[in-house]
């Protein structure tokens, strides 16, 4: 059966996708390539219409009433056209928004004076401060401002402007282009799928003037709704609890701290904190509930069903992934009220190709990636799986008991399944407690959203505003569970299941080969619990010869950091921060959970400033530190005292050595510049400040002009968020490849031999 709408959705999608992956230069002769393509098949198809209706074919299984070969081919033709037209379209599209786009990512490094609409609050991330701005001048600093077609721009700032949404500023910002490094989901094709065309940071904090807009518009109503239901919220509840309300209803993330952020993603349920599918699901299913208790037509039902999921669209700021879960569920509404049976594949699709045709830069979108492959393993996969672990041993109340248990993890292991390539090319890996996190976090966020619709909806009346209290508790009571039950999974070390390498991508295809074997042998109990045993077995192998390969290997693991370095040495399980700045302070935290590791042996703390101090907290708290390196000058702090415990610090001055774990030691460099240590043969030096002029094999460092030569650089930067010039130019001492970080991490491995390889991660 020719799913129409399955089809063109995920060609448009697929083709979105590739122009992302290949860059904007690569959409004209995709687009070219596919158009032509259809057009050939059009014509063959033509062609064979013409021969076979003269030799009477379709006719030919008339008599029996089966639809005749020839034709079937013949409309499967058609659908292949379409499908590769769409696809050749799509491309088009990109190709047209791209062009928007670029002349105002050409201006990077440019300061100039900007005229602009400020569209919405801004969003507090990493103690900074982004906002949304339309751009409807431009001109050079203390000139004329000239009118241009306006523009969206991301304003990254380290303290909040005195102004509020469509009111209009002036200010002097530099220019920045969004990062194409990284493939698919780069920092540029997430910037603009966020709908941003360009990136800058402000120059300077004086001069800015600010003019209010009197008028009022309806996307400042909607902007003001969300302001207040989010007041709301925070009036009546803790920050903690607060935060986590914010980001599941109105999609603002900025108040859920970067411990809380991190818990999440270690546990593989942070799509809990995004509005997306599964609150349209919700929302949609609790109003369908209340509406069949009035005596009202189904088609008014569902009319008013979707009209509140609008509502809930606009409040949540029109959320990529909320847009597609409500486009879904539309098209089973309106199937539902002209009495025809929906098919979810094709419902699926078309949500695609609308989210597609109105977002054509959606396929770098990581977000609706993750959201339309989850949808698609549920919607697949979760009816055999549900099948397969229900089975039918179970009878009476252990059965009944064990359903919802069942349909829980089928649902979970259908979206794992389905997310299954993106999250091995993104995270290299998968959290082994995510079906455990799952069954019990997602019922309580689903009362929790329940309670929270509720509260939110009644905060925007003033008359019924008293009323919303008592949801807006009862939500912040089942906030407060999710947290506490997370911290308490997230203290669980180890429990990340790496997928990088040839041996585990070997064992991952093998697993994946013996499943599918398993599913065609039926119900051959003694061949079934072979191929399980097989299974079993090579998951052990794989494991074992994995963690042999990879013995005594160093791994150095450096994220993004900025005006910080940030640095984690990894051996066996074991590991040493060797430092832990930079605007991310949960980094550290994510990479000892990405590379397993329980218990840390040292960590080094030169940067004195709070984003290092709360990181330095937090590795502490969940970690554990047999030892904290501080300079001898430095000041612990009651944070650093209670996260410490019975340990003490280690105070140490230029020159001293320390030892990181038994058999390795470092040296901290003069006036505390810098860390050298020997690994394998191979000297690294971790540069925490401008230092002397030296050479070393392998460095890592945040300082542009550095003095040290080194055949291998890694700069720790993000010229997105980077501000006042820095992260423009790296300048290393003589000749040497020079690997920016830009977003993600960069992974050095020094083998026991020597040998030194590179590996990005997302």
């Amino acid at each position: 059966m020719v799913r129409p709408f399955a089809l063109l959705g995920f060609s448009a999608y697929g083709a979105l996708a590739l122009c992302a992956a290949l860059g904007p230069d690569a959409a004209r002769p995709l687009g070219f390539l596919c158009l032509g393509l259809a057009c050939a098949i059009a014509l063959g198809r033509a062609v064979l219409g013409f021969f076979w209706g003269r030799r009477g074919i379709w006719t030919e299984n008339e008599l029996s009433g089966e639809t005749p070969r020839a034709l079937s081919a013949f409309r499967s033709l058609f659908w292949a056209a379409a499908a590769i037209a769409l696809a050749g379209a799509a491309c088009v599209l990109y190709l047209l928004a791209w062009q928007q786009a670029a002349p105002w990512q050409g201006l990077d490094g440019e300061k100039l004076q900007v005229r602009a609409q400020v569209l919405d609050y801004p969003e507090e991330r990493y103690h900074r401060y982004y906002y949304k701005l339309r751009v409807e001048a431009l001109g050079q600093e203390e000139g004329a401002l000239k009118a241009v077609g306006p523009f969206t721009l991301r304003l990254s700032s380290t303290m909040p402007l005195a102004c509020d949404p469509y009111d209009r500023v002036e200010c002097l910002v530099t220019f920045q282009a969004f990062q194409a490094g990284g493939g698919l989901y780069s920092t540029r094709n997430s910037r603009l799928a966020d709908g941003f065309q360009a990136g800058a940071y402000l120059s300077q904090y004086g001069g800015i003037a600010v003019e209010r807009d009197s008028s009022v518009s309806p996307g400042e109503m909607l902007v003001e709704l969300r302001h207040q239901v989010g007041r709301a919220m925070d009036r009546l509840l803790p920050r903690r609890e607060a935060g986590l309300l914010r980001a599941m209803v109105l999609g603002d993330s900025g108040g859920v701290s970067e411990e809380d952020m991190s818990r999440f993603r270690q546990l593989g349920v942070s799509h809990i904190l995004v509005v997306s599918g599964l609150h349209m699901t919700i929302l949609a299913g609790f109003m369908q509930f209340l509406l069949c208790r009035f005596p009202i037509r189904k088609a008014v039902r569902n009319a008013l069903t979707a009209l509140v999921l609008v509502l809930f669209l606009a409040l949540s700021g029109f959320q990529p992934s909320a847009c597609r879960g409500a486009a879904m569920y539309g098209v089973l509404l309106l199937a539902d009220s002209t009495g025809r049976r929906a098919d979810s594949l094709n419902s699926l699709g078309l949500a695609v190709l609308l989210v597609c045709l109105f977002a054509p830069f959606s396929g770098g979108d990581l977000g609706f990636a993750l959201s339309v492959l989850a949808t698609l393993g549920i919607v697949v996969l979760y009816r055999p799986v549900y099948q397969v672990l229900v089975g039918k041993r179970l009878a009476g109340l252990a059965r009944r008991l064990w359903k919802p248990v069942a349909a829980s993890l089928a649902v979970t292991a259908a979206a794992l399944l389905g997310t299954f390539p993106v999250q091995l090319a993104v995270f290299g890996g998968l959290p082994l407690l995510t079906p455990l996190a799952n069954l019990l976090l997602v019922f309580p966020s689903t009362l929790l959203l329940y309670a929270s619709f509720c509260g939110a909806f009644l905060s925007l009346l003033p008359a019924t505003a008293p009323l919303a209290a008592p949801f807006v508790w009862a939500a912040g009571w089942l906030a407060r569970f999710l947290l506490g039950a997370a911290g308490l999974l997230a203290q669980w070390k180890g429990t990340f299941l790496p997928l990088t390498g040839e041996v585990a991508l070997a064992v991952v295809i093998g697993l994946l080969l013996l499943l599918m074997a398993a599913g065609l042998v039926g119900k051959d109990r003694p061949l079934r619990a072979v191929l399980g045993g097989c299974m079993a077995v090579l998951a052990v192998f794989g494991g074992v010869f994995q963690g042999w390969l990879t013995q005594d290997t160093v791994i150095f693991a450096a994220p993004a950091a900025e005006e910080s370095s940030c640095v984690v040495m990894i051996q066996d399980g074991k590991a040493a921060v060797l430092s832990l700045g930079g605007y991310r302070t949960g980094a550290v935290a994510e990479l000892l959970q990405r590379y397993r590791v329980t218990q840390v042996e040292a960590l080094c703390l030169p940067d004195r400033g709070p984003e290092a101090r709360e990181a330095a907290v937090q590795v502490l708290e969940e970690y554990g530190a047999k030892q904290l390196v501080l300079p001898g000058d430095a000041y612990v702090g009651r944070d650093l005292e209670l996260a410490l415990g019975d340990a003490l610090p280690v105070f140490l001055e230029g020159g001293d050595s320390v030892s990181l774990w038994a058999g390795v030691s470092a040296q901290v460099l003069p006036q505390w510049e810098g860390l050298l240590l020997s690994v394998h043969g191979v000297e690294v030096l971790v540069e925490w400040g401008p230092g002397q002029s030296r050479n070393c094999g392998l460095l890592f460092t945040n300082q542009p002009q550095t003095r040290v030569n080194a055949p291998l650089s890694v700069w720790q930067t993000d010229g997105i968020i980077g501000e006042n010039g820095q992260g423009l130019a790296f300048s290393p001492k003589g000749e040497g490849a020079v690997l920016p970080v830009e977003e993600g991490c960069v992974e050095v491995s020094v083998s026991p031999e020597g040998t030194v390889s590179v590996r990005r991660e997302g």
